[in-house]
């Protein structure tokens, strides 16, 4: 795959693991939510929450996680958070109501996060500056199988055993890793390199990125287009389900075309971006995601909603990703090495932010149509073009760690 120093040759298998498995943990729930509202005796608002919480404290502890790991090594905030994943995990697969529900998957995320946001420094770590582009698109690559499989064997494994099932395998695949990474991971950032994380150290490090208007448009970028992947995923379980008439695991069919042209997509504009320039292919990918996005829109205000209008959106919306994620990430770590664990869980919080407010605010808005999914795919799609100008206009302006 890559070439890596001996004590390393598991790192990166154990990185792309950990990482979807946490994107697996957000996601498997999902095909479940109408049916948790009678489960529950509760509102479609309410059960939302149980997606939107999680990416609020996904993106939250993300923020910590970086300047952490920048302290005092990945090692070991791996396997604390590890630990915190497969306790969530457990009190949700025996939550007997949905505010103990929405505690548990809190607690998920807030040791899911990990898995999001050290990946890829990780990756900056071992691989360095010329290597790190490739190891992220393999990361980017596993998130999206995750990401491909999480909503139909999540809507399975609820038809055939119940959503509980479903939690405690998120907690035995916690325990695996907890395993794994107590065996095979070796510390990727030494103490040499280590830098202090008090909270002065903190504001420098996050400020010193918020200045530079060539990474914020790389986090912006990241962020819209995620929002409207999220905004299609929280909002079309219940188009799906409530509207088309789908099953659980039907749901998480029409969801295949998201991540079967995010794989190529991924793989493909890390290798087109070193001819053509990662700007160009970002700005690309954000046209595309806007395009599947406003077109969904028209199709729901026609009141046409259909399956195939689903895919399409749901396949420009997967090319769009591969296109700007994979991309905008390395671009943005590489800009600041010495803070790449800041950088990264910079890029993450933005990204699982968006994601909770678009969760939000279709709980929200939800009226019992697809409009309000579309819309605010839409407003994200749009968003993310728009944020393309920032990069443009710095490109050409080096960034100073």
């Amino acid at each position: 795959m890559l070439n890596a120093p001996p004590e390393h040759r598991y790192t990166l298998i154990l990185m792309l693991t950990i990482n979807a498995v946490s994107i697996v943990a957000m996601q498997f729930i999902v095909p479940a939510m109408p049916d948790l509202v009678g489960e529950f005796a509760t509102t479609p608002a309410m059960v939302q929450l149980t997606l939107t919480m999680f990416m609020l404290g996904y993106a939250a502890f993300q923020i910590a996680y970086g300047p952490l790991s920048d302290r005092y090594g990945r090692k070991g905030v791996v396997m604390w958070a590890t630990l915190v994943f497969i306790a969530g995990s457990f009190l949700g697969a025996v939550a007997p109501s949905i505010e103990v529900l929405v505690i548990a998957r809190v607690l998920q995320s807030v040791g899911a996060a990990a898995g999001f946001v050290l990946p890829p420094a990780v990756a900056r770590d071992i691989y360095g500056h010329d290597g790190a582009p490739r190891a992220i698109g393999w990361i980017s690559i596993s998130a999206g199988l995750a990401a491909l499989s999480a909503p139909y064997f999540g809507g399975l494994i609820h038809e055939t055993a119940g959503w509980r099932w479903g939690m405690g395998f998120n907690g035995v695949l916690g325990i695996a890793i907890l395993v794994a990474c107590g065996l095979l991971l070796a510390e990727s950032h030494p103490i040499a390199r280590r830098q202090s994380v008090g909270f002065a150290g903190l504001a420098r490090g996050y400020a010193a990125l918020a200045r530079s208007r060539r990474f914020m448009g790389y986090l912006l970028a990241t962020a819209f287009v995620n929002g409207a992947f999220y905004a299609f995923f929280a909002g079309g379980t219940f188009v799906a389900i409530q509207i088309l008439g789908l099953s659980p695991s039907q749901f998480g069919l029409l969801t295949i075309p998201v991540v079967a042209l995010f794989l190529p997509s991924a793989y493909l504009s890390v290798r087109m971006a070193a001819r053509f320039g990662s700007t160009r292919i970002i700005a690309l990918g954000t046209l595309t995601t806007a395009a599947g996005s406003i077109g969904l829109l028209f199709v729901a205000l026609s009141g046409d909603v259909s399956v195939p209008a689903m895919l399409v959106a749901s396949a420009l919306l997967g090319w769009g990703n591969g296109q700007v994620i994979p991309n905008a990430t390395a671009a943005a770590v590489n800009l600041f090495p010495k803070l790449a664990g800041t950088a990264s869980a910079s890029l993450g919080t933005a990204q699982m932010g968006m994601g909770a407010v678009a969760s939000l605010l279709f709980g929200l808005l939800h009226d019992g149509t697809s409009t309000p999914m579309a819309a605010l795919m839409a407003v994200m799609g749009l968003a993310a073009v728009l944020s393309c100008g920032l990069i443009i206009a710095a490109r050409r302006r080096p960034a100073v760690a």
